[in-house]
């Protein structure tokens, strides 16, 4: 058995490979040889194990390596099938995206960040609409309980805000926490930019 991994041991290899397939290749090692000490779920590590073949154009690929996500054992930062609406977004396969979509919705995700990476995909491709249900949804999530960290639900806010900004609505109370969320990155932008 080899030896556990860390969240290091992954950051590292991203910033040591130049190569996406290589790097994929051994995160796809990692995630079907799993140590029980291991920092990073297979879950996770088939997610950016696709990530990597996206990059490298190979989206069948990482089709593939998404839909295994899905269904494989750990926790993951954002649930897999967002990257596959995204993917099928992006080739231009949007009933299978939209049928998606409504699955990832009805399943009540528990993750803050797949609200607000949902509400990025559907900006992306210019339906605010949606991508203004998504979020707004994730702040339901966030009030019905437990509730994600404040952090976490003020960037759910300021993704919210930038739709609704967009649309010229004026701001509510959430849009403040949001609005509030924009300046604190822009200072930190400032006070640390980053190197290039």
């Amino acid at each position: 058995m080899r030896a556990p991994i860390t969240e290091a041991d992954v950051e590292t290899l991203d910033l040591s490979t130049p190569d996406p397939q290589q790097a994929a290749g051994r995160l796809l090692a990692w995630a079907e040889d799993p140590h029980p000490d291991d920092a990073v779920s297979p879950r996770e590590l088939l997610v950016l194990a696709g990530e990597q073949l996206e990059l490298a154009g190979d989206t069948a690929g990482a089709e593939d390596l998404y839909r295994r996500a899905a269904s494989a054992a750990g926790h993951a930062s954002i649930d897999p099938r967002s990257h596959l609406v995204a993917l099928l977004l992006d080739r231009g396969e949007r009933d299978e995206a939209l049928t998606l979509d409504r699955e990832l919705r009805r399943s009540r995700p528990a993750d803050a960040a797949t609200y607000e990476y949902m509400g990025e995909v559907w900006s992306a491709h210019g339906e605010d609409g949606r991508a203004l249900g998504w979020v707004t949804r994730g702040i339901g999530v966030h009030e019905q309980g437990p509730g994600f960290s404040q952090t976490d639900l003020a960037m759910l806010c300021l993704k919210r805000w930038e739709v609704r900004e967009r649309q010229g609505q004026e701001p509510d109370g959430y849009d403040v926490v949001g609005i509030g969320m924009r300046e604190r990155l822009d200072r930190a932008q400032e006070e640390h930019p980053p190197v290039d």
